[in-house]
């Protein structure tokens, strides 16, 4: 596994290109009584992708007085494998972009280099980073993989991403969570997070109980306009009241009023934990790493009903290596993968995998689908009215 700067590889690349028949002369190989050179260049890094190339120049063998005829062979030699240098595909190599967290990676990378005998280079950022990225190189395909972003962001990019259905698809869950674009495999219920120190038991028990006055000022939610996971809670709550016909807005201005809005996700839970705030909105993963972590934490399945908000994993349209991409989203979808993710505290979209020890079974948690096309494709409708509703209030 290689984690690749991408961004720092132009000049090294140039260098070696260019520099390696003055380097072999500078060194006095063509002073020396020789029957052959092999040359073998290791180069580390190609341009803009972190992939590795390899320049063969073969054996060549002179004579002390063919020298310069043998000097002009080598310079078009090198200047004929730069060429083909770029339109090299290496049938091990694979570049995965990433917003996954290190110990997702650290886990599955190597495991997966290992059994198909693959370079993995790892480019890691944000989830609309990465995505953007995708777009921007449509042109020049980089990268082969996109290991998690929730499947909203990716809707917005699907143009971006190529359809693969796993050979794993039998043993996921309902096929409602999985488009043909993307295959889920963290799956994130949404919901309520709260400080057992400061609410009681079944004092909430829904999204309505949050719009009671008594909580002015003391509900905790991201900023949708930052936040990919805010976004898909927004988008929730249009879906739990009606998203067609404005009782999903109707919902969310009401909510709004009890709103204290942070720029990150990760304050909702903290702040929770610690007590700064009763309520909070978030998916179960964030409260029940808090909870078993010995904070005063604990989770509501809305009673209205909830979405489940996939990440998923994206074959990158006109990548370099599509086969082997497709072997790798099969390797994080078999069950031996699926079990490892799952110990990392996330509930991974699996059948015969159970969920993390203190989550309930996915089956009796009441959901409302989650569509992220339609999310995608109504997103800046949505942010825009969100603003509308923030800049009233």
């Amino acid at each position: 596994m290689k984690i690749v700067d991408v961004d720092n590889t132009f000049h090294f690349q140039f260098f070696n290109y260019f520099h390696l028949p003055f380097q072999l002369i500078h060194r006095g190989i063509f002073s020396l009584k020789v029957r052959y050179v092999k040359i073998k260049q290791i180069m580390a890094n190609n341009l803009l992708t972190g992939r590795n190339s390899q320049v063969y120049i073969g054996i060549i063998y002179f004579k002390e007085k063919q020298m310069k005829r043998m000097l002009l062979i080598l310079v078009v030699l090198v200047c004929a494998v730069m060429v083909m240098a770029e339109g090299v595909n290496e049938s091990n190599e694979l570049t995965v972009y990433t917003p996954a967290s290190k110990d997702q990676i650290n886990i599955i990378v190597p495991l997966f280099e290992k059994k198909y005998d693959a370079v993995v280079y790892v480019v890691e950022g944000g989830t609309g980073e990465l995505f953007n990225r995708i777009k921007a190189e449509a042109e020049n395909v980089q990268a082969d993989i996109m290991f998690t972003g929730g499947v909203d962001s990716g809707g917005s990019f699907k143009d971006y991403l190529d359809d693969y259905i796993s050979i794993e698809e039998g043993k996921l869950f309902d096929p409602a969570v999985n488009h043909p674009w993307y295959n889920a495999v963290y799956l994130h219920p949404m919901g309520i997070i709260y400080n057992t120190n400061l609410v009681a038991e079944g004092d909430v028990k829904g999204w309505m109980d949050l719009t009671d006055p008594k909580w002015k000022g003391k509900v905790l939610m991201p900023d949708p306009r930052k936040s990919g996971s805010a976004f898909g809670e927004l988008f929730i709550h249009l879906n739990a009241f009606g998203r067609d016909d404005g009782g999903g807005w109707e919902y969310f201005e009401s909510l709004y009023k009890n709103l204290t809005v942070t720029t990150s996700s990760s304050h909702t839970y903290k702040f929770v934990a610690s007590g700064e705030f009763p309520l909070g909105l978030t998916h179960e993963r964030n409260a029940y790493k808090y909870r078993d972590g010995g904070s005063p934490v604990e989770f509501i399945y809305p009673e209205e009903g909830t979405a489940v908000r996939p990440d998923g994993i994206y074959l990158i349209k006109n990548g370099p290596n599509p086969d082997l991409a497709k072997k790798f989203i099969d390797f994080i979808l078999s069950k031996e993968v699926m079990e490892l993710l799952r110990d990392t505290g996330f509930r991974v979209n699996r059948v015969d995998v159970e969920p993390p020890p203190g989550y309930p079974a996915i089956e009796v948690i009441k959901q409302n689908a989650y569509d992220p096309v339609w999310a995608a494709e109504n997103r800046e409708m949505m942010l825009r009215k969100y603003t509308e509703i923030a800049e009233s209030n």
